[in-house]
């Protein structure tokens, strides 16, 4: 019966290393980062920068605010927001929240077959970060807030955390490793079939090592590489399998001279265990005042089991 969270991490944003706890964190926090395959860990993210790398916080130079909405395919749907500001001179501060989840997940008795009704189910963190810069090097942290809810199960709050650094060879250049959920793990009080015992059942969520290798023109094209060791141990053979992605994208700019009308055009390839994964996307500022910029991008979601097409937009607000 547990193991039916397994499952749910699976079929809920499925990636390519799914089924195992926190997996689905790996889907991405907004648009940009999705249309360019997640691979921005040494790549600057106006309005969600502490998500990608705590150690990019430093290089904020303004308050930034970033607000993701997706409504998606199979009644998904995820939510991210992140408040950002510098602290100078020389570090950066975050606080921000990440959600996914899921509803009308059909409840059926295992005797007889009939459906029991519907449930939802959905998990995430709230997170504050920070980051400074020690010369050509930086360094960051986020301390995350982790919960896990299901309608028939308790899950109580854990703890997890991220450490980032950056180090850059000049400005076109820069190498950024992230080191992701350490000392994390899901706590879940399992009551099976309402009956007065119950089982404490422990998740714990598998580290990923990130590096990433950013090539950048300013407001001309960038071109972003990263690789995810990721060891998974089998919750039944308790067996250890090591998967490596290999993720690039990229970023032209259009019209960059121009304010109003230019337009970034983003794409990105992963790889792992002889799959290919494929990502599209794109951005535009809006000038809504004379000091603020608001920033719509959009990523197409190719859904990699089926689950069919979703549509995905987030919003940076930023000054300048």
């Amino acid at each position: 019966m547990k193991y039916i969270l397994l499952l749910i991490n699976f079929y809920l944003f499925a990636n390519f290393y799914s089924g195992y706890p926190g997996s689905n964190f790996n889907f991405g926090t907004d648009a940009r980062n999705i249309s360019m395959s997640n691979s921005l860990v040494s790549t600057y993210n106006k309005g969600f920068v502490a998500f990608n790398n705590p150690a990019l916080l430093p290089k904020i130079s303004d308050n930034e605010y970033g607000f993701s909405h997706f409504v998606m395919s199979l009644d998904r749907s995820l939510q991210s927001v992140s408040i950002a500001r510098p602290l100078p001179p020389s570090a950066g501060v975050s606080l921000s929240f990440f959600r996914v989840g899921t509803e009308n997940i059909i409840q059926t008795n295992s005797g007889f077959g009939g459906q029991l009704g519907t449930l939802r189910y959905s998990q995430g963190y709230g997170m504050l970060s920070f980051g400074i810069d020690l010369g050509s090097l930086s360094g960051g942290f986020n301390f995350k807030t982790l919960f896990n809810d299901m309608d028939i199960y308790k899950s109580d709050s854990s703890i997890g955390f991220d450490i980032g650094f950056l180090y850059e060879f000049n400005e076109h250049m820069n190498l950024g490793l992230k080191i992701n959920n350490l000392s994390s793990s899901f706590s879940w009080d399992i009551n099976y079939l309402n009956q007065n015992q119950s089982e404490i059942y422990e998740e714990k969520i598998p580290i990923n090592h990130m590096i990433g290798f950013s090539y950048n023109l300013p407001d001309k094209f960038i071109l972003s590489c990263q690789v995810d060791y990721l060891p998974i141990k089998n919750t039944l053979s308790l067996s250890e399998h090591i998967y490596n992605k290999y993720k690039v994208g990229f970023e032209y700019y259009y019209n960059s001279d121009l304010l109003v009308n230019s337009i970034s055009l983003r794409g990105g390839i992963s790889y792992i265990d002889n799959n290919i994964d494929y990502a599209f996307g794109f951005g535009i500022p809006f000038k809504i005042s004379e000091f603020m910029i608001l920033n719509i991008d959009y990523a197409l979601d190719l859904g990699l089991v089926d689950q069919g097409l979703s549509h995905l937009f987030s919003f940076s607000l930023l000054n300048y």
